[in-house]
């Protein structure tokens, strides 16, 4: 049996801004885009239709915010000397958004920094530019710096790679724009999500109402950008009429992904590999014949992410699978005749899943799933390979709080360990 694929986390509960419709894909009112991939996918969203039957929406994978719900108000960067003196507030001159250097830009005036969780295996995209004005008194400089913080190395661009005075972008020239996209690769070594640290700043000795440099999107006005790669697509509790065509198409350029229509979750493994792309827009087609009989057409959640491989394989079968409805209500009838009653919605399916490892692998296959899903915390999509239950089959949702484990074959070198996790998934709303 070939191994499973998983990936963990969601697109809202790691991007820093909301999917928007592309023009003139309305937005409809009551079923907001917000409330695609907020967990569980028993929000749903919606966008209203259109009259060729076909819609789009951008899913935006910048991790940096430029509001306050990341980060402090009003822009989402943070003082990075007020966290380190342990000092609540805001500086005496916060950073903000306005028009700078003739674009919209973020103004700093001191050392200001968000923080990003970067998955194990996952390469990463740091996109900009930076502004040094000639009215910054005292400031040598502007510059970009992305610390690890599990070692405190900081990424070098000129050396390709993290050191003790990295940096990723430098501009001492005055008065222009300096560009920069600069890729960070993997580290092989962790298994474990890390954090990254996007640090902008004057170059300065000390900091005051003087001292400032801009930040902008690269080449343009607006938000910098981190953004991860991606080769994992799906569609999660949707209400799509057969012959539907989705499809994902990065934004400007790169290599569209087509998935297959499944119901009700569908998902696609990109055949081409993983893509460093910014932005993906969904485009859902609908055949001519089923736009004015089919339903409205609804999600649950889209997922946007890169797979990882299982250490050791598949679960060990046989899989006890369990599915019900967790809205049903048992009714006592004539002869005490028991009748369920339930909404229609997709029974979420339970199972236990155990694995067997030899002792080298036991504990890094263990301890790498359990602190990516944090024990239930955030959701954990698997990607079963097509001998389990046959193709196109997707399951969505949570690890227990729970791990089992023994060792089958106690002593030496190759004994055998197994642990179990009980997983079940997300309820799918009905439309």
């Amino acid at each position: 049996m070939a191994s499973w694929r998983f990936s963990v986390g969601s697109l809202v509960g790691r991007a820093a801004r909301f999917p928007v419709p592309v023009a003139p894909a309305l937005e409809d009112a009551e079923l907001l885009l917000e409330r695609l991939g907020n967990g569980y996918p028993d929000h749903e969203g919606a966008l209203q239709w259109r009259s060729d039957g076909a819609y789009e929406i951008d899913f935006d994978l910048n991790e940096l915010a430029e509001t306050s719900v990341a980060a402090d108000a009003p822009t989402g960067w943070r003082d990075l000397l007020l966290v380190q003196a342990g000092t609540p507030g805001l500086p005496a001159n916060p950073p903000d958004w306005g028009t700078y250097g003739g674009r919209t830009a973020l103004r700093f005036f001191r050392p200001t920094f968000q923080d990003v969780w970067v998955m194990p295996g996952e390469t990463v995209k740091i996109t900009g530019s930076i502004y040094r004005p000639s009215t910054s008194a005292g400031s040598t400089g502007t510059e970009v710096r992305v610390v690890d913080l599990t070692t405190g190395r900081q990424y070098d661009a000129v050396a390709v790679g993290f050191d003790d005075d990295g940096k990723v972008a430098e501009q001492t020239t005055s008065d222009a724009w300096l560009d920069f996209a600069v890729s960070i690769a993997a580290d092989a070594t962790h298994t474990e999500r890390r954090l990254y640290r996007v640090i902008v700043r004057p170059q300065a000795s000390s900091y005051g109402a003087t001292t400032f440099g801009y930040i902008s999107k690269s080449g343009a006005s607006g938000s910098p950008a981190l953004f991860a790669e991606a080769d994992a697509f799906a569609v999660i509790g949707h209400h799509l009429p057969k012959g539907t065509t989705l499809t994902f198409v990065p934004q400007p350029s790169g290599t569209t992904v087509t998935l297959p229509l499944a119901q009700p979750s569908c998902y696609v493994i990109a055949p081409g590999g993983t893509q460093l792309v910014q932005t993906w827009r969904l485009t859902i087609a609908t055949p001519t014949a089923l736009r004015l009989t089919s339903p409205r057409p609804i999600f649950g959640e889209v997922w946007i992410g890169k797979t990882r491989t299982l250490l050791g394989g598949s679960p060990v079968m046989p899989i006890s699978l369990t599915e019900g409805n967790p809205n049903q209500v048992r009714v006592e009838g004539q002869r005490r005749r028991l009748e369920v009653l339930g909404e229609e919605v997709n029974p979420p399916a339970e199972m236990m899943l155990q694995f067997a490892f030899t002792t080298a692998s036991y504990e890094q296959a263990r301890d790498e799933i359990a602190r990516l899903v944090r024990f239930g915390a955030e959701p954990l999509l698997l990607l079963p390979s097509d001998a389990f239950e046959g193709a196109g089959r997707l399951y969505h949702g949570r690890l227990g709080e729970e791990v089992t484990y023994q060792r089958i074959s106690p002593g030496g070198s190759e004994s055998v360990r197994s642990f179990a996790w009980s997983f079940t998934e997300s309820p799918l709303a009905a439309g």
